[in-house]
């Protein structure tokens, strides 16, 4: 049994739109609904926690999209001013779920484009135990030359590539041992980005499973454009493919 949480109470400053960048329309539909249907075609997943800002307009407009089936898979939580705090209300939305430590898959709201094949290869990882015990998270190995600035943006240094990697999302760990992870983080006084860093503090080693390069996360308008090409592009595929 796998659960999905998805963290979309951000308000997306750097898009430069009034709507949170979870809320902008992509192919057809809000770049939120695509990330949430890409988690709820997996058959292995039985329930996708979205955690909203307690001021969300915009959820039951794109809510009216969902089907029944698919409405039936979804709950919904109120989020906090982090992604942490949201995702930690989400594990305790699940209740019994995380105090049973079932696997749960933590995914960008932000993350449409993610494959199919990409995920399978995730879950595979951590339910098979073929990775870490702990978990793992899709990622993509860093291909640009990495430079070290000051605060003046003066180049300070270059830095080795060869073992970096960007981390991307979904990421999957043992509910209970996330809710643990990140509420020490909390009491530390530690600041993390994602739910991979919380486990690492906690002395943890999550998997990295290498992830396609279109995975993107949006951030400012031009991805927007990019993810818009990528799913039309998958579209046309899908749709020679079929007609073949």
């Amino acid at each position: 049994m796998v659960y999905a949480i998805i963290p979309a109470a951000g308000i997306g400053s750097r898009m430069q739109s009034s709507i949170p960048k979870q809320y902008l329309p992509l192919s057809g539909s809000t770049v939120l609904l695509h990330s949430v249907r890409a988690i709820l075609a997996l058959p292995q997943v039985s329930r996708v926690v979205i955690a909203l800002h307690q001021a969300d307009t915009w959820w039951p407009e794109s809510r009216q999209q969902l089907t029944a089936d698919e409405l039936q898979r979804v709950q919904i939580c109120e989020g906090g001013a982090e992604r942490w705090q949201s995702v930690r209300a989400a594990l305790q939305c699940l209740g019994n779920q995380a105090a049973n430590n079932e696997w749960v898959l933590i995914h960008d709201a932000a993350r449409p484009c993610v494959r199919r094949e990409d995920l399978l290869a995730l879950i595979k990882s951590c339910e098979t135990g073929t990775g870490s015990a702990s978990g793992g998270l899709l990622a993509v190995p860093v291909s640009d030359t990495l430079k070290r600035a000051d605060v003046h943006l003066s180049v300070q240094a270059t830095v080795d590539r060869s073992q970096l990697w960007a981390a991307c999302t979904p990421q999957m760990f043992r509910a209970r041992d996330l809710l643990l992870a990140l509420e020490h983080c909390a009491d530390q006084g530690i600041s993390v980005t994602d739910e991979s860093s919380a486990m690492e503090f906690c002395g943890e080693k999550p998997q990295l499973i290498a992830c396609h390069k279109d995975n993107i996360k949006i951030t400012y308008p031009e991805d927007l454009q990019l993810a818009e090409w990528i799913l039309r592009d998958r579209r046309q595929s899908s749709t020679l493919l079929n007609g073949a």
